[in-house]
């Protein structure tokens, strides 16, 4: 049976680690300096309910030969860290980033913890009695109240981490998005037909920021792809809209390229498709349109053109 720990406010564990083989002696027990492990079935009492000398007393009653016993003692080294993401990152660490009140905390902290080293935190005793386990322990209250101020920081301190990595995230979400809406907007990106042409035209609208700093370099490189990418399914989904609408009229859309006279003097189908693309591109605002698209209505301007005229023989001269 496992019951919660209360802490010592009066209890002066130092000096009871130098009492405990006295007392265990005078019981007519021997005193060990090993505490075992409990186990997961073991008896559990507290200082505040079952003082040192009674429980060494109880051990004697039970007939137990050994007392166990320890102590821990505080180290400051380790008593609060900060853990960086990537600690050879550059950039700003972890600390760095603290606000001036939670940097005034920290420091405040590691302060009391410095003067609190090689303080006794806990005291240990136990002996067996019917093949149990049973355990004594008193906790500095001391140490107590400093691990749950610790304990404290550290979780606001991830709260406000996880705060500032929302709103970094919000912020690069934000700065991605206004970059794809722009090119979505050049007509050179909408007109362009390849992924590679689409990422020259990001890149030389958005070229890398004037920095060494490693973190800088490669957050613009991932905002312009994203942004890049963004911007290509925009494009895309406007087109799709653009050209649907256009598509319920083709017959209009052909009429007006036949009466335009777009394709003439274009000899090859490869040519009439490039002048009705420029057409599109021109009239759209540099929207590609899908193969599909230029496929029906190349076939319809075929239909509106009006048929090219020979000329009439010459009658033959009459013989002399």
């Amino acid at each position: 049976m496992t019951t919660a720990t209360r802490t010592s406010t009066t209890l002066d564990l130092r000096k009871l680690v130098e009492e405990i083989p006295l007392l265990a002696a005078a019981s007519g027990l021997n005193p060990l300096a090993a505490v075992p492990e409990p186990g997961d079935t073991h008896v559990l009492l507290e200082e505040d309910l079952v003082n040192a000398e009674d429980f060494i007393a109880l051990a004697h009653r039970c007939g137990a030969r050994v007392l166990y016993y320890g102590h821990d003692a505080f180290t400051a080294e380790d008593f609060v860290l900060l853990d960086d993401a990537d600690p050879l990152a550059d950039g700003p660490t972890v600390e760095q980033q603290l606000s001036p009140e939670a940097a005034r905390r920290l420091r405040k902290l590691r302060k009391a913890a410095s003067r609190r080293t090689g303080h006794v935190t806990a005291v240990v005793m136990c002996f067996m009695a019917e093949g149990l386990p049973h355990m004594w322990i008193a906790r500095a209250a001391w140490h107590t109240e400093l691990t749950a101020e610790r304990d404290l920081f550290l979780a606001e301190h991830e709260c406000a981490q996880e705060s500032r990595e929302e709103d970094d995230n919000a912020r690069r979400a934000a700065e991605q998005q206004r970059m794809a809406v722009e090119l979505a907007d050049d007509p050179d990106f909408r007109a362009a037909t390849k992924r590679t042409h689409h990422h020259d035209i990001a890149t030389t609208a958005y070229p890398p920021p004037d920095t060494t700093d490693a973190d800088e370099l490669k957050e613009h490189q991932w905002l312009v792809r994203g942004a890049t990418r963004d911007a290509i399914e925009l494009v895309d989904a406007a087109a799709r809209r653009l050209y649907a609408a256009l598509g319920r009229d083709l017959d209009a859309l052909a009429q007006e390229i036949a009466s335009a006279g777009i394709t003439q003097g274009a000899t090859t189908v490869k040519a009439r498709t490039l002048l009705v693309t420029d057409f599109l591109l021109a009239k759209t605002d540099g929207y590609s349109p899908p193969a599909r698209f230029i496929d029906r209505l190349m076939l319809r301007v075929q239909m509106h053109q009006q048929p090219t005229r020979r000329a009439p023989l010459a009658e033959p001269l009459p013989l002399g």
